[in-house]
């Protein structure tokens, strides 16, 4: 399952955020496809790969003292290329 998780960090909170960030322990079972900061809202933006809703949830928990997510199931589009 793909999610899709926007980050809009808490003010005063940033540089704790960014610490979370460079030093995360990924669980084995979540795949970080793409972790961006943006110009702009929200600040940051992470494509992920996780079996269930659960491990989602448990890995987006890691940055809620720093920031308040909004997270997206992700379905692939078919299209003729």
């Amino acid at each position: 399952m793909t999610f899709i998780t926007m980050l809009d960090v808490i003010p005063g909170r940033a540089d704790e955020l960014l610490n979370t960030v460079k030093n995360l322990e990924i669980p084995e079972e979540i795949k970080v496809r793409e972790f961006l900061s943006l110009f702009g809202k929200p600040d940051y933006l992470v494509v992920f790969e996780a079996p269930n809703e659960e491990k989602a949830m448990n890995f987006i928990l890691k940055f809620v003292p720093y920031a308040v997510p909004k997270t997206s199931l992700g379905v692939n589009v078919e299209y003729e290329k």
